[in-house]
């Protein structure tokens, strides 16, 4: 793809199929014992990612299908406060998301609601006496090298509406300064520069390089780093990847003008959509790219303005013979 470099590993047909047991191996710093649903070793693993309930529940982040659960302190007080019926319909709930697994954190025994409703899903229950934050970092990291070939693309990583939108274009032509202007409108940086992607299943999950994320060069001001500037609400570590901006000069290359041929960005064997953004001076890029990034929300729901309009153009002709 124009302006954008890449460097990665594997081949495009993704990672080879994994089990709980590879991922139990692989984890050995967690010394992770199995307490329930020993039958689901071989439950494949696709997603390289984990999700919290107590998290999801309170809107800090979003539940990702097929990721392992794990239970902290926090989860298992979320659990505890609930009335009987509530807590076996929030253990559903999670279950229904199909994860691999179940990782019970600070060498707690799982509560007994939890290794019932795990037995009867096939889902293994481990516990491991390691800290939440430690749990998630190691699995995340065996998850990313044990499911994926990694690449890595010149870029800026946002989430705008909750859309995972990576802004590409040649060096220089304003994607940190789009970027800067969409963190003071409230959304999230994930990854400036070095964007390392990874295949979870049918999608892409990026994030940036570790320590280095969150740092941005801006031309005249120099290095700044969003968390700082405008605090931890305003970043965040990883997302699934939904849309692809592409930053172009004015005049240079074609731009779809009615937008009703989508164009994809294809890596590690998965197409993404893709929208190209010509720039010049005076225009709003970060309006234009969130305004994409809620087009995006719609198509994914089947609402297509374009297609909408080309019909009602082809009525209208069709009436007029």
């Amino acid at each position: 793809m124009d302006g954008v470099e890449a460097s990665g590993e594997g081949g495009p047909d993704g990672p080879p199929t994994r089990t709980v047991q590879d991922l139990v191996d692989a984890a050995a710093s967690l010394a992770l014992r199995v307490q329930g649903g020993a039958d689901g070793l071989a439950r494949e693993v696709g997603v390289a990612d984990v999700v919290q309930p107590s998290r999801v529940a309170t809107g800090e982040a979003r539940a990702v299908p097929g990721a392992v659960l794990v239970l902290g302190s926090e989860d298992l007080e979320f659990l505890k406060v609930r009335p009987d019926d509530a807590r076996a319909q929030a253990i559903a709930t999670f279950l229904d998301r199909r994860p691999p697994a179940v990782v019970v954190t600070g060498g707690v025994f799982p509560p007994a609601a939890v290794l019932e409703a795990a037995d009867a899903a096939g889902v293994p229950v481990f516990v491991t006496r390691r800290s939440t934050r430690e749990t998630k970092s190691v699995l995340r990291r065996v998850l990313a090298s044990l499911l994926s070939a990694r690449e890595v693309v010149h870029g800026v990583l946002l989430q705008v509406h909750n859309v995972g939108v990576l802004i590409v274009g040649e060096s220089g032509i304003g994607k940190s300064e789009a970027a800067l202007e969409l963190i003071l409108r409230g959304h999230r940086l994930v990854a400036d520069d070095a964007v390392e992607l990874a295949r979870g299943g049918p999608v892409l999950l990026g994030q940036g390089r570790p320590g280095l994320s969150h740092f941005m060069e801006v031309r005249g001001l120099g290095v700044l780093h969003a968390g700082d500037l405008f605090g931890h609400a305003s970043v965040m570590e990883r997302t699934a990847l939904h849309l692809v901006v592409e930053l172009m000069a004015w005049g240079v290359g074609e731009v779809d003008r009615t937008g009703l041929d989508q164009e994809h960005w294809s890596r590690l064997g998965v197409d993404v959509p893709m929208v190209r953004l010509p720039v010049r001076p005076g225009r709003n890029i970060a309006l234009l790219i969130e305004v994409a990034a809620r087009n995006e929300t719609l198509k994914r729901r089947g609402i297509r303005s374009a297609e909408r309009l080309d019909a009602e153009l082809k009525r209208r002709l069709g009436g007029e013979g």
